[in-house]
């Protein structure tokens, strides 16, 4: 059965991008929506240098509880759904301003929910999203960050999260945002480990509303790493999605830059690392244990055992 894009249903997907680092997948353009995937659509493994998106959801909590307590009601006893919830940064923030609040976490993996799971008003279930029965009409409020890019169709899970909205109620959606691989400075392979998804704005509001959800606020136009939408039920869920060329046009040049940029700057890195290396028999410390040393390190041949010692506040 040939594969099928996520939004529209075309099989006009064309191969536009083969990560170095994941050679299982390819990057699919779909040429009439214009929706960037990737296959196989298999969870498999993720990439270690991916690792740190995960890590980041901790990070998010406040911003998005920020864009979201307008429309929350503080003494209203509301049922709230994370799908995702890692170590409970916005489970755990959200009780806190909401206090009556009753919360369901999902989160498949055991060792991250000791922080939350077992207080009084949440309800850990122990499973992928996928795997999931929820209630009908059962939530007030539905947060998903940095989760939907990760699942086998993510339309198929707005429909589910549509149906477990009660009426009146909102949800929150955070995905990656795809435009900033436009960043001329771009050394991170964007498109290695789980995303299986790579949403503009434009495909993630056009599957949202395909799906039945409506967006009524866009957080922070300006950030290109995150995009972030609360939207509410619109109307009914529709099968037709008209042809995009304009995204499709705009998709492909957008790939085709990150490439030319990223080729430039993981070049560069071998000529910092051997600069880096050079300086024995001093003894070097690196300030900083994230992506850009990983980098060095992953593609520019810096050779870690040489380092002295590396500071970093986030063990991960």
């Amino acid at each position: 059965m040939p594969l099928t894009c996520d939004l529209c249903r075309s099989t006009a997907l064309e191969r536009v991008y083969a990560p170095q680092t994941a050679p299982r997948k390819h990057v699919m353009l779909c040429a009439q929506c214009g929706l960037l995937q990737s296959a196989p659509r298999e969870c498999a493994p993720g990439s270690a240098q991916r690792s740190h998106l995960r890590h980041a959801k901790g990070f998010r909590a406040e911003a998005n509880l920020a864009t979201l307590r307008p429309f929350l009601k503080k003494d209203k006893p509301l049922r709230v759904l994370d799908v995702g919830a890692h170590r409970g940064a916005f489970a755990l923030e959200l009780k806190a301003a909401c206090p009556k609040a009753t919360i369901v976490g999902i989160e498949p993996d055991e060792r991250l929910v000791a922080p939350w799971a077992r207080k009084p008003g949440f309800t850990w279930l122990n499973a992928r999203f996928e795997d999931t029965r929820l209630e009908d009409e059962g939530f007030d409020v539905i947060y998903s960050c940095h989760t939907l890019e990760r699942l086998k169709s993510a339309r198929e899970a707005l429909l589910a999260h549509r149906a477990a909205l009660a009426p009146g109620g909102y949800i929150l959606i955070e995905v990656p945002n795809v435009s900033q691989i436009a960043s001329t400075d771009i050394v991170d392979e964007f498109f290695a480990g789980k995303h299986l998804y790579h949403f503009s704005r434009r495909t993630l509001i056009r599957l949202l509303g395909v799906c039945g959800l409506r967006a009524i606020t866009i957080a922070d136009t300006r950030d290109t790493a995150n995009l972030t939408v609360v939207a509410v039920k619109g109307d009914e869920p529709r099968l037709a999605v008209p042809a995009d060329p304009q995204e499709v046009e705009a998709a492909a040049a957008l790939i085709s830059t990150y490439q030319a940029a990223r080729l430039k700057n993981v070049t560069a890195l071998a000529g910092v690392a051997r600069t880096i290396d050079a300086m024995a028999p001093r003894r070097v410390a690196v300030w900083g244990a994230g992506r850009l040393l990983g980098n060095l390190i992953e593609n520019g041949g810096l050779k870690a055992q040489s380092l002295a010692a590396i500071v970093d506040r986030n063990l991960i």
